[in-house]
């Protein structure tokens, strides 16, 4: 490896020394040529004018926030059929002409779940064991089917999984997809800090860093060109949702076409919680804006809240599925003097390894370091017409974020079976098996009953516990 011009070197060792974190380099004198290189390599990628960014957001006091209300402006299909049979049409058409994109954040690893790679090559399949990743595959096959057009998909990995997920996209032949329909891009990190505001070193040349946060993907979609993609091949609308929820409508017509009819900037799929303990954001209005405000940072006011029945006031929880204008992003990730304000920084408190004094790596047992995040969620109170649709969690809401109890492994799959169960008895189809239905067959409920009306042939695969439905070859 070359040796890096000198005063490149010096320039950021003055850098990081002038702003209190000259140890860091404590072990400068131990390392060699190419180590130092390696060292100052990493330290010239991270970006430090959106590292003091977070900084002051992480370590500054933070002004009391306005009063919040709740959002009023909530649609559900339930109470308007007319309403949402016109936006469903309006949604298909857009689908028709290649002007929506999903888009998927899946940075994590699956760490808590037992498994070794990427959360997204984790099998959810209650009886097929597919993965997520192929999950949302087969969901955007059969709209490419259905339209004779390959919707585009992006999918956000971390600097950690990237490389296992770009290997295993390809090992799986990209699931039949054209290989140019999937762009896989890996977002932002930034250094992580102990509670002085200092940072942790990993190894004696290399810091520790993390993600910057699901917000991350405004910059990442611009820096990895993503943008530029999208509009070369036309599309303006983003379905965004994250990697760890198999039973999320990854195209949705009807949201689709609400969201365009509205003109709305970014618009936001909610749930009833099912307590005011649960852990998800709650919806509420802040401005004249819609806002969401994580469970963790919720003041009492909003978590204690009762409307005149007694029931929770703010109980529309946040399930982080949005549609995203292409040009809101750019307007967000624009690198100019004339940038909206930024996202704030979030700070997360978590474990993390970290090189002592003496040079030894330390396993903390309790948390010991600040994570900077950003929110994406944080972005709808910049945006314009923002909307929310209210939906069923047992139709679209089944995460999969612990080994065992809530939010888990069994209980997603309980939920896609129940869920496919449901789907079978209002198309008129009676069966006492476990059964999961293939997205390649039906993505969404009014697909399924759509295509069983048309009689369309289909298989039911017997498998060792269960079987499966997919189309008929």
């Amino acid at each position: 490896m070359k040796d890096l011009p000198k005063e490149k070197n010096q320039d950021i060792i003055e850098f990081l020394k002038c702003n209190g974190q000259e140890e860091i380099f404590r072990f400068w004198e131990d390392l060699n040529t190419i180590e130092r290189n390696l060292f100052l390599e990493q330290l010239r990628g991270i970006d430090w004018e959106e590292c003091q960014k977070a900084f002051a957001d992480i370590f500054t006091p933070t002004e009391a926030s306005e009063p919040v209300t709740c959002p009023t402006d909530i649609f559900s299909s339930k109470d308007n059929e007319k309403k949402a049979k016109e936006y469903w049409q309006i949604g298909e058409e857009l689908l028709s002409q290649g002007r929506v994109a999903a888009l998927t954040v899946a940075g994590g690893q699956g760490t808590r779940l037992g498994h070794s790679g990427p959360k997204g090559t984790f099998p959810c399949g209650p009886v097929t064991q597919k993965t997520l990743f192929r999950q949302y595959a087969e969901s955007i096959l059969y709209f490419s089917k259905k339209f004779s057009i390959t919707p585009c998909w992006f999918v956000m990995t971390s600097i950690s999984n990237h490389q296992q997920t770009v290997n295993y996209f390809k090992k799986a032949e990209f699931f039949g997809l054209p290989p140019k329909k999937v762009k896989i891009f890996s977002q932002g990190e930034l250094p992580v800090f102990d509670e002085n505001g200092k940072i942790f070193l990993e190894s004696k040349c290399s810091i520790a860093t993390s993600p910057n946060g699901h917000g991350g993907v405004f910059q990442a979609l611009r820096q990895s060109q993503s943008i530029k993609l999208m509009e070369e091949d036309g599309v303006e609308f983003i379905s965004y949702f994250q990697v760890d929820n198999p039973m999320v409508y990854c195209l949705d017509p009807l949201f689709i076409g609400l969201h365009a009819s509205k003109k709305s900037e970014m618009s936001s799929k909610a749930v009833v919680k099912k307590t005011p303990q649960e852990k998800v954001g709650v919806f509420v209005k802040r401005q004249n804006r819609i806002q969401v405000v994580e469970y963790s940072d919720a003041p009492r006011e909003v978590l204690q809240s009762m409307d005149e029945g007694g029931q929770p006031l703010f109980n529309l929880g946040n399930i982080a599925i949005h549609m995203i204008n292409r040009s809101f992003v750019e307007k967000l990730s624009i690198n100019s003097k004339d940038k909206p304000p930024h996202l704030p920084y979030h700070q997360a408190h978590k474990k993390v390894p970290f090189l002592d004094l003496g040079g030894q790596t330390q396993m903390p047992d309790k948390p010991n370091a600040i994570k900077a995040e950003m929110f994406v969620f944080d972005s709808l109170s910049v945006a314009q017409n923002g909307q929310i649709q209210i939906i069923s969690r047992d139709e679209q809401f089944a995460p999969i974020k612990n080994a065992k109890g809530e939010d888990s492994i069994a209980t997603s799959r309980q939920l896609l079976l129940d869920r496919g169960k449901s789907w079978l008895n209002a198309a008129g189809i009676k069966s006492d098996e476990k059964i999961e239905i293939s997205p390649l067959f039906a993505p969404t409920k009014e697909y399924f009953i759509e295509e069983c009306r048309k009689r369309t042939p289909f298989n039911i695969e017997k498998k060792t516990n269960g079987a499966v439905l997919v189309p008929q070859a």
